[in-house]
């Protein structure tokens, strides 16, 4: 039995359920799963059904009708790990489990909380090797590995998921190709720091990895996902080559996060406003069209008004297609205390002026492309009468009528607003 109110810190030692404990609970009952934060807890989720039904279990939509729920919990910032331990207490009637990164980071939410017992990733991980896991649907998340190899001292997701495991090239590729044969036409390949990969064994990267990817059906498409600059560099030009000869969207997720160097240097990061720069002209120089996507954060501890202004400047120099953009949040166990943390107001203006420029970027951007032809991909019910599709630079494009996910089409563009496309089907 696990005593919850010995559960202090970061010790996780009495917290999580033994392999075979939690798979025989869950077995043979009616589990609601329910998800939040990256793409990566989406493949662990993903996994769990796997393992879940191979045991059983039926897999329900509405929580009113499960015998267990199971929560895959994000902390990335306070507001979000408020909102896991609204979640969790909730269903005080069920009996709860929760897995991702709140029991790895924070183990001590859960010393309160009797009915809630907790799953470790890996262990879902351990469970998932011994199953076939069979894909089906338009879209997919293929897992690199847990971890990452920075050091930012903001960040509590390292402090949850430690060091970068990369798994085994051949598994990866294998995994690609059975995701691409259950109808996968968006395949996310996710991971901490994806441009991390192989540091942890030294015999391969992240380019090695996906220019040896397997041959996929002609309409399936891999996503790469969120890349440090730091880890990146040195393999740009080697990764936008293979991207550039293979079947990916011309999508590259690089969170800059500050354009000020002494914000950058506070935070951990390992790399300059200059090798952003770099990193982008050779993605550029090797792909003829690119979206860039990337992560800001306003309000560091010590950021000043020049530093945001350098900030806002990189921005509009960047002029990237997709910004997220993220206010301070103070986390424990990543090294910073809070004697220097900027006012709430100062953190929230600086957030609304980056996202008011960055959207006035995406508005004037996308009505541009208003009376274009573009290839779209159909990749997601939105409503009845309305899908989500995807062009080859991941733009995301609505159809208000009712197509089926993965047979490509052309559209031409009729519409916008600063977050998408809208589009309507035209004969090739």
């Amino acid at each position: 039995m696990i005593n919850r109110r010995n559960i202090t810190g970061n010790d996780r030692s009495t917290l999580f359920e033994p392999d075979e404990q939690w798979k025989e609970a869950l077995s043979r009952r009616q589990v609601y799963i329910r998800t939040f934060g990256c793409a990566y807890n989406f493949g662990d989720s993903h996994l769990l059904e796997s393992v879940l039904k191979e045991l059983g279990s039926t897999i329900v939509t509405d929580p009113g009708k499960a015998e267990i729920v199971v929560i895959n919990t994000c902390i990335v910032i306070g507001f979000t790990e408020r909102k896991m331990i609204r979640e969790i207490t909730s269903y005080h009637d069920q009996e709860v489990y929760v897995t991702g990164c709140l029991p790895l980071a924070i183990p001590a939410h859960l010393q309160d909380m009797p009915h809630v017992k907790a799953i470790h990733p890996d262990s879902i991980h351990r469970a998932a090797d011994t199953v076939q896991h069979v894909h089906e649907g338009p879209v997919a998340v293929v897992q690199t590995g847990p971890g990452c190899a920075g050091s930012c001292r903001y960040c509590i997701t390292r402090c949850a998921r430690g060091t970068i495991r990369s798994r085994p090239a051949e598994k990866i590729h294998a995994d690609i190709v059975g995701c691409a044969k259950g109808g996968a036409v968006e395949i996310r390949l996710a991971g901490q720091d994806l441009s991390a990969y192989g540091h942890d064994t030294g015999d391969r990267t992240l380019a090695t990895l996906i220019k040896a990817i397997p041959p996929l059906p002609k309409d399936a498409r891999i996503r790469l996902g969120m890349m440090n600059p730091a880890t990146l560099k040195p393999i740009a030009r080697e990764v936008a080559q293979a991207m550039n000869n293979g079947p990916f969207f011309r999508f590259l997720h690089l969170p800059v996060q500050s354009g000020s160097d002494r914000v950058l240097e506070m935070m951990g990061r390992g790399y300059r406003v200059a090798d952003i720069l770099d990193i982008i002209e050779i993605f550029k120089a090797e792909i003829q069209d690119i979206t860039i996507a990337t992560d800001i954060i306003t309000g560091f501890p010590g950021e000043t008004e020049k530093d945001h202004e350098q900030t806002m400047n990189l921005v509009r120099r960047l002029s990237p297609g997709m910004v997220n953009v993220t206010r301070y949040s103070w986390r424990p166990g990543t090294g910073m205390d809070r004697k220097n943390e900027l006012p709430d107001r100062i953190r929230k203006d600086r957030s609304r002026a980056v996202i008011r420029e960055a959207y006035d970027m995406f508005q004037k951007a996308n009505e541009e492309k208003i009376g274009s032809v573009m290839s779209v991909i159909p990749v997601e019910k939105i409503r009845p009468g309305s899908v989500m599709a995807r062009s080859d630079l991941y733009e995301g494009v609505i159809i208000r009528e009712d197509y089926p996910p993965g047979i490509p089409f052309f559209v031409r563009i009729t519409d916008c607003t600063s977050h998408y496309l809208i589009g309507e089907r035209i004969s090739e």
